[in-house]
């Protein structure tokens, strides 16, 4: 006799709930004798306990929830053009069952190597397909086919269409590094065509990394700046100009990460929230597919706070990311220049590092993040106005160019000689005037010397007219030397004030706004001063109480010798007494004795 399946005894099993729920006194067991079915089982289902097919498998890791979740997160990605990598799916399964798993005493559970292939075998809609790597030396050339650039500006002009996104509302943001100190090589102007050229620079090579964000209607957000280390140190508030909405975070390789990423997200929310027209409008956020940016926290965040993100085809910042196109390369050129200006011999000073590079951070800013350059990076990417032929025809250009010529198409020259007139971030006092009036005085004098001297001979008028012209000439580059010492000096004692390093810090890794920090630091020189009044009182209190103790102390003195003193008065007075009775009675005895 064949055994039976499973769906022959569940059809049983449900005539069997059904018989029972129309008797007034159902009889369980004769039910499951009639029926043939295990009374356990009958009971059990009777009180609720689901059927084989509708209860989920015993080695399914994820709940239902969990597992939808997982794929509306996967959705979610794809959708902003960020496909998740295979190996992906199980470390994201492992952190929703960590997160999931209260019970500190046990490990939490993992899933088994072969759960990704059944997770995909369970959800057909997920194709696997191959993501092909593109050559980063040709990226300019064949970084994107025109027509995914096409459909990607029909994407972005869609979304920004259907959500009513203002340019205002629309941002872009990247990370750009620095090495702190190393610069690069500056033109000169010289007469010496053979001698060799060089100068001292910095090398402090620790990494900085900033995170910019700019907007369509040529604004920009306040920087989130990431350096190198464990602590936040309380001299890069303190001996810094740095402006109080700065956010400064810490990592031990001066790069951004998943937490940082979610630090900044919070800063662009609460700067970008107060520019909008009204609440509960839509914001773009432009962004590459840097690993930081797809983490499940910085999407699920981005959700709640209306935030779309939208990210740029791989490989393609080049073309299409304003701060990339515009920004970042007069950003690294004022960065070398302020080096220059640090570290040169005319300044005086002869290392770049966190602190010179956090001082001279806002005056580079000011020099790059003006309205008409971050309106002019957004107008060259083709994103507002939106032109995509702007994108479209210098790719063409750029494609057409190369395999006409057959040759590189980015091998270009030298850059042409740029002359910059020099600037220096920190304003330094103006000179003292005495010399320029001297100048004055003696190319006043010289002229008056030429009206009276016309009747010299030639040569001798030749001559003063030489010694004139050399003495004005000796006084000009006096008072230009001059004026380069005022600023070696001022340079000078700026560099020291800041050399001499507290070390102390104000917290371990995290983020912190300058003017939270410069805050904390009032409050604590505010409690170190309390403290040390309350020792110094504590000390004047512990002065005079030891004063009143030495006043007592010489009073008891004072006081026992007069005690004693009193004593030995009142004895000798006694004495007395006993001395005058005594010659008394002795007087009187006599007298009777005598008469």
């Amino acid at each position: 006799m064949a055994a039976e399946s499973s769906m022959d005894i569940e059809d049983r099993i449900q005539e069997a709930i059904e018989k029972i729920s129309h008797e007034e006194k159902p009889n369980i067991p004769a039910t499951a004798r009639d029926l043939k079915l295990p009374e356990h089982r009958l009971r059990a289902r009777l009180k609720g306990r689901q059927s084989r097919h509708q209860r989920p498998a015993s080695n399914r890791k994820l709940s239902p929830d969990q597992e939808l979740a997982l794929c509306q997160y996967w959705n979610r990605l794809d959708e902003i053009g960020l496909p998740a990598r295979c190996r992906h799916i199980g470390s994201y399964a492992n952190a929703i069952l960590a997160r999931a798993h209260h019970d500190s005493s046990t490990p939490a559970p993992t899933i088994s190597r072969m759960w990704t292939g059944r997770f995909l075998q369970r959800h057909p809609e997920y194709l696997i397909r191959k993501q092909k790597t593109l050559d980063v030396k040709r990226k300019e050339l064949e970084a994107h086919d025109i027509d995914d650039l096409n459909g990607w500006f029909d994407r972005y002009k869609s979304i920004r269409d259907k959500k009513g996104i203002l340019p205002q509302n629309t941002y872009n943001f990247d990370e750009t590094g620095f090495r702190i100190g190393i610069g690069k090589d500056q033109w000169v102007v010289t007469r010496d065509s053979k001698k060799p050229l060089s100068f001292a620079s910095s090398t402090n090579q620790e990494l900085v990394t900033v995170i910019e964000t700019i907007s369509g209607d040529g604004a920009v957000l306040p920087p989130m700046i990431i350096v190198s280390g464990k602590l936040q140190m309380e001299d890069w508030f303190t001996k810094t100009n740095l402006p109080g909405d700065v956010l400064l975070g810490v990592s031990e390789t001066g790069y951004s990460n998943d937490v940082l990423g979610i630090l900044w997200l919070h800063h662009f929310d609460k700067y970008s929230a107060d520019r909008r027209t009204q609440s509960g409008v839509w914001r773009l956020l432009l962004l590459d597919d840097h690993n930081s940016h797809c983490t499940r926290e910085f999407i699920q965040f981005c959700d709640d706070r209306k935030i779309i993100l939208f990210c740029l085809p791989p490989h393609s910042t080049h073309l299409l990311q304003p701060l990339d196109v515009v920004v970042f390369q007069p950003y690294k050129h004022y960065h070398a220049e302020a080096i220059d200006n640090a570290t040169s011999s005319r300044p005086g000073c002869s290392e770049f590092g966190k602190i010179e590079f956090l001082t001279s951070i806002d005056w580079i800013r000011h020099q790059i993040f003006k309205p008409t350059t971050i309106r002019s990076a957004f107008k060259a990417t083709g994103l507002i106005p939106f032109n995509p032929s702007i994108v479209i025809n210098k790719l063409s250009n750029v494609v057409n160019t190369s395999f006409e010529l057959g040759t590189q198409p980015f091998e270009t020259s030298s850059p042409p000689l740029e002359i910059h007139s020099p600037t220096t971030p920190p304003q330094l006092p103006e000179p003292n005037p005495t010399t320029l009036q001297t100048i004055r005085s003696l190319r006043n004098h010289a002229q008056l010397l030429h009206y009276q001297l016309d009747q010299l001979p030639q040569h001798a008028d030749q001559s003063l007219h030489k010694y004139l012209k050399g003495s004005l000439a000796l006084a000009q580059s006096g008072t230009q030397a001059l004026f380069d010492l005022e600023n070696t000096k001022a340079a000078e004692l700026a560099r020291t004030a800041r050399r001499n390093r507290s070390w102390r810090s104000m917290q371990q890794g995290g983020v912190l706004y300058a003017h939270e920090a410069r805050a904390m630091v009032l409050q604590k020189e505010k409690e170190s001063k309390e403290k040390d009044l309350q020792k110094a009182q504590q000390i004047v209190e512990s002065a005079i109480l030891a004063k009143e103790n030495r006043v007592r102390k010489l009073w008891k003195e004072i006081s026992k010798d007069m005690r004693k003193a009193v004593k030995e008065r009142e004895k000798q007075h006694k004495y007395q007494k006993l001395l005058f009775t005594e010659i008394s009675g002795f007087i009187r005895r006599r007298s009777r004795y005598l008469s």
